[in-house]
């Protein structure tokens, strides 16, 4: 059996990695306020599930019936024009693995609405910020 290696590159420190470890790829705490408003307004959804199957991607909510999916965007791992900040270390690296991060959520987002999806992607900070005008621009498009 081959083992597929990661192009990432060590952790500078074994507290570098446990950090980066620790770090949640599903239920933030943005996503989770977000789910609790929508679920107390009697909506339901689909969460951390692939909107159509033929296209590799996998939103945080989705509305199948209504062909809506929303992303929740991390400002750090999106690379949010107002908030992330490169770290010190093997910087190199990480302007590559954000600059294809950022690629694959338009090649996503492209894909999605050619397929007649209606997509909405907020950043974190949008979420912690002002839920309530998210939550409006959900409803209105819902």
């Amino acid at each position: 059996m081959t083992s597929i290696r990661s192009r990432a590159p060590k952790a500078t420190s074994l507290a570098a990695r446990a950090v980066m470890l620790a770090i949640p790829s599903r239920n933030t705490t943005p996503e989770v306020s977000l789910r609790r408003v929508l679920h107390r307004l009697g909506l339901r959804y689909r969460i951390d599930t692939r909107p159509e199957t033929s296209i590799r991607c996998t939103a945080d909510i989705v509305f199948r019936r209504k062909r809506v999916c929303i992303f929740v965007d991390g400002c750090f791992w999106h690379g949010c024009p107002y908030h992330f900040s490169a770290p010190k270390s093997n910087t190199l690296w990480w302007a590559e693995k954000i600059a294809d991060n950022r690629r694959r959520d338009r090649r996503q987002t492209l894909l999605l609405r050619a397929a007649e999806w209606q997509v909405l992607r907020f950043w974190e900070h949008e979420i912690v910020k002002s839920l309530d005008r998210c939550v409006d621009r959900i409803r209105a498009t819902l």
